[in-house]
């Protein structure tokens, strides 16, 4: 094509004018305001069977709802006139993560019923509850899943249960508007403690008399997008913190504070409206804070609440506070566009030491003739860090492939990334960011391996893989599969494109 276009200038318009045509996305200008419209839904993904549950060192059976998991579904698309410019469609699942293949499965799940969406534009992501079920057939051992609905049973079923939402969604998408805004929760602390001789744990004890401190930040912000009917009427809302739904554990099927989130907005605004609950980089946080435990539960105790109900009124009221405010602000026409990129990040590589580790914890539980119910999961993490060491001494397993989705919607950035990321990642593209509000989502899109933890470089000076698996833990190579150096890129990358969609 390139003589062609340098036969005329006239020629060039041409080829850019027939461009814009074949790829409507391509024909609004970055920042060009479009009509919004919204489409909303809500799928229960809670079987009436007992299930296994996941986020444990062993299987626990979950046959006891404490309340329902829900999968709550945005689509998004910008229109001119009749013309589609560009879409997005969003799921946050009480799940507790996007396992390897969910989302290309579901993806495959949908084709051919979405007519004119590109499902690459789809993203699901986790809240990271770790009272929701097993996802992966072979995460533990299959026999001690009892009668227990097994993994490849509850799959299929969430794709249909998910899909119906997703489908019921897009076809009732309609002219709408958006509001977004800003407010604060105390609802996510740092969970790495940090010890005398430098050593840190996660959760670890801070009332021994070695204890010295709270490694990492904090962040409270609660991001809020609010979505609306033409009668201005709530139709769903997202919300966005740093902090994982984990208030409370147990054995019990449980949305965690997502659930009381839910409970109070429905309460407020009507049980239709769709609440997408997104945790931002929080790898290195939880709601359960690790000084004023006690203090804290006699709070709680006073209210009436449990604590999951506390996180869950603490987020609810910086919600409504937020709500009504930004009301004075809801645009009908905004800019929406989505980029989906490819990215490929330096993968932490494994030491011959690591790799010394590892293949002697894994040699030790194969000699045992009775393996405790925990030494699967042990044996899975240390046997992929050997796994690792030996493709990477052959030059593989160099890189990490991940989907990186950045979208703006008016003056708000939107983006996403598949690990459990620290904060001060998030911290930094914020800072970055020359959007107004930029509401960053992890545990989200598509990965072709497990994503774990992101850790920074303060975090991995807390000690090296040893024996003992919870040395450190989200922060030896046990648990990464990227190290700072890929975490820095991937904000670099992710500040880059959003810079992109700014540029006007």
């Amino acid at each position: 094509m390139k003589p062609i276009f340098q036969r005329s200038a006239l020629a060039l318009c041409h080829a850019v004018f027939a461009a814009c045509c074949l790829c409507p996305a391509l024909a609004p200008a970055r920042g060009a305001a479009a009509e919004l419209w919204v489409g909303a839904a809500t799928a229960d993904i809670t079987p009436d069977r007992p299930i296994p549950l996941t986020g444990g060192t062993a299987v626990r059976i979950g046959r006891e709802i404490q309340n329902r998991l829900t999968a709550n579904v945005l689509a998004l698309e910008s229109r001119d006139g009749q013309r589609s410019l560009d879409q997005a469609i969003l799921v946050a699942c009480d799940l507790c993560v996007i396992r390897p293949g969910i989302q290309e499965g579901f993806r495959k799940h949908l084709a051919g019923r979405l007519p004119g969406f590109d499902l690459g534009k789809l993203v699901l992501a986790a809240t990271h509850t770790h009272t929701a079920p097993v996802i992966l057939q072979d995460r533990y051992d299959e026999k001690d899943y009892e009668d227990a609905m097994q993994p490849k049973e509850y799959v299929p079923w969430l794709y249909e249960q998910i899909g119906e939402a997703v489908v019921k969604a897009w076809e009732n998408r309609a002219a709408g508007a958006v509001a977004w805004g800003l407010g604060h929760a105390v609802a996510g602390h740092s969970r790495r403690v940090v010890y005398s001789d430098g050593s840190v744990r996660m959760h670890g004890d801070a009332s021994v008399p070695e204890f010295r401190g709270i490694e990492g930040y904090e962040d409270h912000a609660v991001h809020i997008l609010c979505f609306y009917d033409a009668r201005k009427r709530l139709k769903a809302a997202a919300i966005t913190l740093a902090t994982t739904a984990q208030a409370e554990g147990g054995s019990k099927v449980s949305a965690d504070f997502w659930h009381d989130v839910r409970r109070l907005i429905h309460a407020r605004h009507g049980a239709e409206v769709s609440v997408l609950g997104f945790c931002a980089p929080a790898g290195d946080q939880t709601p359960r804070a690790q000084v004023r435990r006690k203090s804290e539960m006699r709070m709680c105790e006073f209210r009436g609440l449990t604590y999951s109900q506390e996180i869950g009124r603490r987020v609810a009221s910086a919600f409504e506070d937020v709500a009504g405010v930004i009301a004075k602000d809801i645009r009908t026409d905004v800019p929406l566009v989505h980029r989906a990129v490819p990215l490929e990040l330096p993968a932490r590589i494994v030491s011959e030491a690591e790799y010394a580790v590892a293949r002697k914890v894994c040699e030790d539980i194969d000699a045992k003739q009775t393996p405790a119910k925990s030494d699967r999961w042990t044996r899975t993490l240390y046997g992929s860090v050997a796994d690792r060491y030996l493709a990477q001494q052959k030059g593989e397993a160099k890189t990490y492939e991940m989907e990186l989705h950045v979208l703006r919607l008016g003056d708000v950035a939107i983006a996403t990334n598949p690990f459990e990321l620290f904060l001060d990642y998030g911290v930094q593209i914020e800072a970055r960011s020359p959007a107004l509000q930029t509401f960053l989502i992890q545990l989200a899109g598509a990965s072709r391996e497990h994503a774990y933890y992101l850790p920074t470089p303060r975090a991995m000076a807390g000690g090296a893989l040893n024996d003992k698996p919870f040395t450190n833990y989200s922060a030896t190579v046990m648990t990464n599969m990227v190290g700072p150096e890929g975490g820095q890129m991937l904000v670099d990358r992710t500040v880059a494109t959003i810079q992109e969609l700014w540029k006007d």
